[in-house]
Parts: C-alpha cells; sequence; structure tokens
C-alpha cells in the first residue's frame, strides 16, 4: 500500500505497482508521476443540447475545473487519457476556446492520449491534436507493467496488464444511486468515466475481481 495523501482515495497494489485511486475517479501512479483519467467526453452536453436533449450547461468548465483540483493535489506532470477526451466536432468552439484556456495555463503539463472511439477527429489528423497540446499514443500505450488501451478488450494478447475505460462502470449499492466505480479483474481494469455526464455499465461483485466504488468525496471498496 501507499501512503494516501489526497483526501478520500484509496492505495491498491496493482500488477506490482503502488497506485492510488481517487473519488472524482481518476487513477494515480505516484511513481511515475502521472495521473490517468477515461472518458472526458469534452463537449458531449452542448452535442446532446444541439440534438435536442436537454442538460446542464457547464459541463466542460466543470470537468476541467474537477481536473485542475486532482492536478493541484497530486502535482503530477502527466496527464493520460484513456479514450474519448472528445465527444463534440474538433471544431466545436464551445469545448475547444474551454481547452486551450485550460491548457495554456498548464504549459509544464504533458497531456496525452490512447485514442477512442470518439477521438477519430484528432487521431486521423495529428497536426489538430498537436495544436491542442495533446500528444498522441495510437490505440495503446505500453508502459510496464501496464499497457494502457481505451477499449480493455484490446491488446489481450499483448505483454501487461490492461488498463482501459470505454465501458463506464457503475455499481448499485442499497439505499444509494448508482456510482461510478473502478473493476480490476486478473488481466485487466477498467477505470470509470471522468465526465459527470456519462451512461453506465452495471457491475456487480464476482470471484477474482475487485471493485471500488466512487462515492461522493470517498473511495469505498465493495469486493466483498
Amino acid at each position: 500500500m501507499v501512503e494516501v495523501s489526497v483526501p478520500g482515495s484509496l492505495g491498491i497494489a496493482l500488477a506490482g505497482e503502488s497506485m492510488v485511486l481517487l473519488p472524482e475517479r481518476a487513477l494515480w501512479w505516484p511513481r511515475m508521476s502521472l495521473l490517468a483519467i477515461a472518458d472526458l467526453h469534452l463537449g458531449k452536453g452542448d452535442h446532446f443540447r444541439r440534438a435536442g436533449i436537454a442538460l446542464p450547461k457547464g459541463g466542460t468548465a466543470h470537468d476541467l475545473d474537477r481536473l485542475d483540483a486532482l492536478l493541484a493535489q497530486t502535482r503530477v506532470t502527466r496527464l493520460l487519457v484513456l479514450g474519448d477526451l472528445l465527444h463534440a466536432a474538433v471544431n466545436d468552439a464551445h469545448w475547444r476556446d474551454a481547452w486551450m484556456r485550460w491548457r495554456a495555463g498548464r504549459q509544464a503539463l504533458s497531456v496525452e492520449l490512447v485514442g477512442g472511439n470518439h477521438d477519430r477527429a484528432l487521431t486521423a489528423r495529428p497536426a489538430v491534436a498537436d495544436a491542442l497540446g495533446i500528444h498522441l499514443h495510437g490505440a495503446a500505450l505500453p508502459f510496464a507493467p501496464f499497457l494502457f488501451v481505451h477499449d480493455p478488450a484490446h491488446g489481450a494478447d499483448t505483454a501487461g496488464y490492461r488498463l482501459g475505460g470505454h465501458l463506464h462502470p457503475v455499481v448499485h449499492l442499497p439505499g444509494v444511486p448508482r456510482l461510478p466505480a473502478f473493476l480490476f479483474g486478473e488481466s485487466a481494469g477498467v477505470l470509470p468515466a471522468f465526465t459527470a455526464f456519462a451512461g453506465g455499465w452495471r457491475v456487480d461483485r464476482a470471484p477474482g475481481t475487485r471493485l471500488f466504488a466512487c462515492a461522493p468525496d470517498v473511495v469505498v471498496d465493495v469486493s466483498g
């Protein structure tokens, strides 16, 4: 176990490494000064509102504010997004302007992306990603002992413990709303969606897996 300095977080051992699960739905690798998140989905609220689906405004700004708080707490030098950084079109001014303002104040931070299914506009146009201050890693990033991917089913024949997102795991506990969750199996783990505007794939306790719920302000081990 690691010494945890972020309130409500939980230290775990994963593939022989000391990692920290953060209640704001992020994974911190202290030894590598790396913060991993999945499914940021920038611009999702604007995208749905244009389609006539009512969602509150300010989702992108709220998610970036949450991310800021995590960066201040962990003081990492690398931010790794495990796919679906985007949801809206790459030239959508709403999310892009907010992102560029955010990125301009964090020039020393390496922002890196493992491409997801919503990121094709970036992965197909590296110059656009570069202009946004994002370093692309393709569909997988081998970083021993891990293989960082978007879809945790990807790379099953590649060495390394797979860490991904894509599935938006949630748990249902008695008397509480559904909660985003981390799910770790024998060969792969799934991070919860970072954005607040995400659906969910219900997961249940199962032999050979570890399950951690992101309750407000605290990570709770619900594996038992």
